[in-house]
């Protein structure tokens, strides 16, 4: 069993759980097996392993599955209409979870990226320094990504930003445009495999595997 790493001071973790598997064939990835555990286990594991406290993980409102699958672990759920309205309305659910008054901040993860590692949320949350409201991403060697952390400053304008935004806009994306500050950190790694299909699943799982 993984030791749990001394929790990040005052920084909550956001997993967004939502989606409905549209490409997966043959049933929710989230509960596709990975490892000895699913790939929202993992990733929720994976949370909780770099300190992040509390962690609220964002499902729909008719989930059956994610929630059963994580029941004894340290986490809190919100949940969003159907699954329907995209990252961004996740993000702003999740973001009413937390209770700001006790964060500095929060990061964002995505419930489908079980390769992400501890180290890699610990080095973008570092990456932000005390009073700092300079929203955070991932910069990893082939691509920008999740984790993205979100400044306690910032985090109580998300609903406002979001307004007027569609389901297919990421808060990344927001952030960006209303002109709020914003930098990357590289990450010496490649990306985690964003398990959509049966194929990326596939991937994933052999890069995780010892060689």
């Amino acid at each position: 069993m993984t030791a749990r790493a001394p929790v990040l001071q005052g920084i909550a973790g956001i997993v967004l759980a939502a989606g409905r598997s549209t490409r997966m064939a043959g049933g929710s990835k989230l509960m596709s097996a990975y490892g000895d555990s699913t790939v929202i286990e993992r990733v929720v594991s994976t949370a909780l392993g770099a300190g992040l406290e509390p962690l609220v993980v964002v499902v729909r409102d008719d989930d059956c599955d994610v929630q059963p699958k994580l029941k004894g672990k340290a986490v809190r759920f919100a949940t969003v209409r159907g699954g329907i309205e995209g990252r961004l309305r996740s993000a702003v659910a999740g973001v009413a979870a937390v209770d700001r008054s006790t964060v500095s901040g929060a990061v964002i993860l995505l419930g489908d990226e079980p390769g992400l590692s501890a180290e890699q949320i610990r080095a973008v949350c570092d990456a932000a320094g005390p009073g700092d409201d300079t929203v955070l991403r991932a910069r990893f060697q082939d691509r920008p990504g999740h984790p993205v952390y979100v400044p306690d400053t910032v985090l109580r304008l998300v609903p406002d930003l979001a307004r007027g935004y569609g389901p297919g806009t990421g808060l990344w994306d927001v952030i960006v445009r209303s002109d709020l500050a914003h930098r990357c950190v590289t990450i010496s790694a490649v990306s985690p495999i964003d398990v959509d299909t049966r194929d990326d699943l596939a991937r994933a799982v052999k890069r995780a595997s010892p060689s």
